[in-house]
């Protein structure tokens, strides 16, 4: 067969590349050739072969180039999640107790309950202090439940400390817009505000994944799936405070952001962000039981 009655349909510098190539056309049944040229290799194939071998080379191709991306990184995940979320429920278990009944010659409830008025008035605490504090029972023990749950998620991700110190700052910046706007007369109170920053959290954290192709659909369907839990468990019936969750939302996807793709910082950090949240948390209780003498 003459020269000319060859076609080229790929070149490489490699002649491996093109051994390959003609490999994956032999397997179809389709005869081909390699010379050498000035530049490397080219792979020649018969005029009537010629766009079938287009489509099987660009497949092979786009398999090819699939295989070379490398992985991200494993997704680095902090022990200590399971102690921090149990002392999450020991922490609103003890308040609840406390608001329950007079405890240090206090009202805890009225010292720590988030209103607009008193909050305007400079008692900042209040924004902290009403993420302690339930309703009732069924309150306290869903909040329990679903602040373990999540809140020991974003412990595991970003760590228990810095975790658990980001759901307290975007949950009390979150209380803290809300009191601003909510009418003079209601009051706001419940963790269920830290629940839905932690949700935020994990919403916009940038998970690990196989493919870079894949990077905008995961990251859309973390958001979209938080959403969705935001309008199942955040409006409820006419006494949820749906403002309170979305505003927990926001703050903490807002708060977090930054932190999307960040390696969680070590123990030592962890350990002080940790220890930052008790003593916001004590602060705020005892500038609340002060003001109440």
């Amino acid at each position: 067969m003459a020269a000319n009655e060859w076609v080229e349909v790929y070149t490489s510098r490699h002649a491996s590349a093109c051994d390959e190539r003609a490999f994956v056309l032999l397997a179809l049944g389709v005869t081909s050739i390699m010379r050498a040229t000035t530049d490397g290799f080219s792979l020649l194939v018969h005029p009537w072969d010629v766009a079938r071998t287009a489509v099987e080379l660009q497949r092979f191709g786009r398999e090819r180039s699939a295989e070379s991306v490398p992985p991200f990184m494993p997704l680095r995940l902090h022990a200590g999640a399971l102690t921090s979320a149990s002392i999450y429920v020991l922490v609103i278990f003890l308040i609840g107790v406390a608001s329950s009944r007079i405890v240090f010659g206090r009202d805890w409830y009225d010292a720590g309950v988030l209103d607009s008025a008193r909050l305007s008035g400079g008692q900042w605490w209040r924004a902290f202090t009403a993420l302690t504090l339930h309703a009732d029972l069924a309150h306290l023990l869903g909040n329990a439940i679903f602040g373990a749950l999540f809140g020991g998620l974003v412990a595991r991700v970003y760590g228990p400390g810095v975790g658990w110190l980001l759901i307290l700052l975007a949950a009390a910046i979150a209380n803290g817009l809300n009191g601003l706007f909510m009418p003079l007369n209601r009051e706001s109170l419940g963790a269920s505000t830290a629940v839905f920053a932690a949700l935020g959290a994990l919403a916009v954290r940038q998970w690990p994944i196989r493919r870079v192709g894949w990077a905008g659909r995961i990251a859309g369907r973390s958001l979209f799936g938080a959403l969705v839990l935001l309008g199942m468990l955040g409006t409820g019936d006419a006494h949820t405070d749906i403002a309170a969750h979305a505003w927990g939302f926001l703050c903490g996807t807002l708060v977090c952001l930054p932190l999307r793709s960040t390696t969680p910082p070590p123990g030592k950090i962890q350990a002080l962000a940790a220890t930052s949240v008790v003593a916001l948390l004590a602060l705020a209780w005892m500038f609340a039981l002060r003001a109440e003498v």
